[in-house]
C-alpha cells in the first residue's frame, strides 16, 4: 500500500491486483476503466451494467461520467455537467436517473446498459467515472463538488446470442470498479510503482486480446506510456509508446495484430504485457498523473471474455496495511502511516462551474 506521495496530502494505494485483495475497493471516486454500447468483432454485440452499493453512514448521491474512446482529449465533455449523469434534475445534469439521489447506507442501485440507455449512446465505449457525496450537497460546499462518501462499484460487459432453440443468452466479463488510489503513478519509480504488468495475453485463431488505458491525472496532464509485449520465453516481442491526452480513454481490439504488430500465423501465446508510465507534461501547478489499465482475453468463437486487472510487482506491506507499523520501510517502501483523504485530490465531481 502506497503512503506518502508526493502530493500536499497523503495517498493510499494497491500495490497488488485488486482482484487479489479485493477488500479495497472503496472509495468517492471510483473508476469502471471498461464500458461499452458498441458492436465488436465477431458478430459480438456489447453491453455494460453496473451496480453501485453505498458503504458509508448517511444518504449519498452519485454522479457518472463517462470518458469516451479513443485516445481524445476528454476535458471539456467532463467539465460540462450536461454530459453526465445524476439523480437530480436541480443540479444541472443533462441525464437524469432518480435512483442515483438519496441512496441510504447499505443499499444498491443497478443500473441497465448505462452507456446505451442512460447516456443515450450508441456505437461508444470508454471508461466511467462514479462519484459519491453526502445527498444534497453537490453545489453546497467551497469548492463544489459534494461531500465525498464511500461507495464500491461492480459492472458487467456482456454481449448476447441465441442458442438452438432461439433462447436468447448472454456472455460477460465481471469489470469491477477501481478506486481512485489504485494508479500507476511515475513518481514513484523507485518504488515499483510506475508499471504493471498482465499475464497469459493470447491471440491466435481461438483467442483475441484487448487492452486499454485511462488517464485519470489532473485535468491538464498528457501522459507518455509505454507498452511491452514479451513472449512466453521471455522474449520482447513489440514495444510501443502511446502519448495518452488529458482525461483520455484509449482500447486496442486485437491488440496483438492490430498494436504490436505479429500476425495471426505468430499465435502468440502466454505473453505478459508491461505497461509504464514514463513521463508526463502538465499546464498544472502541482501535477497529478495517474494512469489505470486492463486487459480482456475474448474467446473467438463464443465472444467469452475475462478482464484481467492490472498488477504491481511488487508485494503488498501486510505488516502496515494490518499491523499499522508504517514508519519503517515496510516491503522496501519507506511507508509512513498518514490520514487517508476521503476524496482524490486529481478530479472533484463536474458542476455547473465548468459550464
Amino acid at each position: 500500500m502506497k503512503l506518502g506521495h508526493t502530493l500536499p496530502v497523503a495517498i493510499v494505494g494497491l500495490l497488488m491486483s485488486s482482484g487479489a485483495f479485493a477488500m479495497f475497493r472503496a472509495a468517492s471516486l471510483v473508476v469502471v476503466p471498461a464500458a461499452a454500447s458498441t458492436a465488436g468483432l465477431n458478430g459480438s454485440n456489447w453491453r455494460t451494467d453496473i451496480e453501485i452499493l453505498n458503504v458509508d453512514t448517511v444518504d449519498i448521491d452519485v454522479e457518472v461520467v463517462i470518458l469516451e474512446c479513443c485516445g481524445i482529449n476528454n476535458t471539456t465533455w467532463f467539465d460540462t455537467i450536461k454530459n453526465h449523469l445524476g439523480g437530480r434534475t436541480s443540479d444541472g445534469f443533462g441525464h437524469i436517473d432518480e435512483k442515483l439521489k438519496d441512496i441510504p447506507p447499505g443499499r444498491a442501485v443497478t443500473i441497465t446498459d448505462i452507456v446505451g440507455t442512460s447516456f443515450g449512446l450508441s456505437g461508444v465505449k470508454g471508461a466511467l467515472l462514479v462519484f459519491a457525496y453526502q445527498a444534497g450537497t453537490l453545489q453546497t460546499t467551497t469548492p463544489p463538488g459534494g461531500n465525498p462518501k464511500n461507495i464500491v462499484v461492480n459492472s458487467r460487459t456482456y454481449t448476447s446470442g441465441t442458442n438452438s432453440s432461439n433462447a436468447t443468452f448472454t456472455y460477460g466479463q465481471q469489470v469491477d470498479g477501481l478506486p481512485w488510489y489504485d494508479y500507476i503513478d511515475p513518481g514513484l519509480k523507485s518504488k515499483g510503482l510506475d508499471h504493471v504488468i498482465f499475464t497469459g495475453l493470447r491471440e491466435d485463431a481461438a483467442y483475441r486480446t484487448a487492452f486499454g488505458l485511462v488517464n485519470v491525472s489532473d485535468r491538464t496532464t498528457t501522459l507518455s506510456v509505454l507498452l511491452q509485449l514479451t513472449g512466453s520465453d521471455g522474449t520482447v516481442l513489440s514495444t510501443r509508446t502511446v502519448a495518452l491526452a488529458p482525461l483520455a480513454h484509449y482500447q486496442v481490439d486485437q491488440a496483438i495484430i492490430n498494436f504490436f504488430g505479429k500476425t495471426l500465423a505468430d499465435a502468440v501465446q502466454g505473453a505478459t504485457l508491461t505497461i509504464t508510465v514514463t513521463n508526463y507534461q502538465s499546464g498544472a501547478q502541482n501535477p497529478a498523473p495517474a494512469l489505470m489499465a486492463y486487459v480482456s482475453r475474448i474467446d473467438n468463437v463464443s465472444n467469452d471474455p475475462i478482464t484481467m486487472e492490472q498488477t504491481f510487482t511488487q508485494p503488498l506491506p501486510w505488516d502496515c496495511v494490518f499491523n499499522g507499523n508504517c514508519l519503517g520501510s515496510t516491503a522496501g517502501l519507506s511507508l509512513d502511516l498518514s490520514p487517508t483523504p476521503e476524496i482524490s485530490p486529481r478530479l472533484l465531481p463536474p458542476t455547473p462551474r465548468g459550464q
